[in-house]
């Protein structure tokens, strides 16, 4: 999340209004908001710290991007759900989310660590209502193949095979 923060510093300059969250909480939160706190970015940034559902549902619904600089991801589950909100994702080209993002179509992957990188993708949505609105479209679409139901059922019958 360091690299986000990092990053965030220049969409700050470059979008003086632009707004931060971070939702979650962690054993690094406290390092997090120190260096918030040093790069003078402690009003645009806010730590929501454990959300609900709901919470999160309302955050994914008023975002314009969302970033994942994870390092390590099982699956991509926030990124599916910010797609079905019509949000684009900024992630981090790795295992995982890797399988969730459809690069450049859904959003876009950057290595790992890569500040400016992030920096560069996050902007690019920001400052390109259309871009962002169509990378929006296509993520709404790619979300739909992420069914419960459907994904239980399938595993289901791959297991009695």
């Amino acid at each position: 999340m360091d690299v986000l923060i990092k990053a965030f510093k220049d969409i700050a300059v470059k979008i003086p209004g632009a707004k931060l969250v971070i939702a979650g909480s962690g054993e690094e939160e406290k390092n997090l908001k120190a260096l918030a706190r040093d790069l003078n970015l402690q009003e645009q940034i806010s730590f929501a710290g454990k959300i609900s559902e709901q919470e999160k549902l309302s955050l994914l619904q008023r975002a314009g991007v969302l970033v994942n600089p994870s390092l390590v991801e099982g699956w991509g589950i926030t990124t599916i759900e910010a797609n079905a909100c019509g949000v684009p994702v900024v992630a981090a080209n790795v295992p995982g989310l890797r399988d969730s993002v459809r690069n450049p179509h859904t959003g876009y992957l950057v290595k790992y660590g890569d500040v400016p990188g992030f920096s560069q993708k996050i902007l690019a949505l920001l400052k390109d209502r259309k871009l962002r609105t169509e990378m929006g479209r296509q993520a709404q679409e790619w979300a739909k193949n992420f069914n419960w139901q459907q994904i239980s059922g399938e595993s289901l019958g791959l297991l009695k095979d």
